[in-house]
């Protein structure tokens, strides 16, 4: 139950992101495009099913972990936290990986140039209140973590 109002408070809250950008000057084309709800919401059910009844705050991390030859290798981890828990998280036990990556890598296209696609990590954070934050790092790819913890995929691009 929780978890539809959660999802129909993230709908609501991204049906609303389109009549604010139609307010915004032409010099703002250049700026990125609003996630699509229905990416953020693949995205979301990808790991939803992995968290506990309560939890704070739930976030996936997309990072590069090498990049040779034009071939770049990312790891997927999907976290939470819940009440009382330390910040730093706790891994969420049933996530696809695959899912949560292909839709983070779908979401380039609202980045309107390529220089801002070379991102080197992607975090999306997921509230219970149906908020969403997504933010891009362009600094050093991360190191990887232990192969049996996560799942790494590659891409060229």
């Amino acid at each position: 139950m929780k978890r539809n109002l959660i999802e129909v408070a993230l709908v609501a809250a991204l049906v609303a992101l389109p009549g604010a950008g139609r307010a915004q000057s032409k010099s703002s084309a250049d700026k990125p495009k609003p996630p699509d709800p229905k990416v953020l919401q693949a995205v979301f059910g990808a790991f939803s099913g992995g968290l506990p009844a309560k939890w704070n705050r739930a976030w996936i991390v997309v990072a590069e972990v090498r990049h040779k030859e034009g071939v770049r290798d990312f790891e997927v981890q999907c976290l939470y936290v819940a009440p009382g828990d330390d910040p730093i998280g706790k891994a969420v036990p049933v996530c696809d990986r695959k899912a949560v990556f292909e839709n983070v890598w779908s979401l380039n296209t609202n980045l309107p140039t390529e220089k801002e696609r070379r991102w080197t990590s992607a975090t999306l954070e997921y509230f219970p209140d149906g908020k969403f934050e997504l933010k891009y790092d362009y600094g050093e790819p991360a190191k990887p973590a232990a192969e049996s913890k996560t799942e790494s995929k590659k891409t060229t691009k």
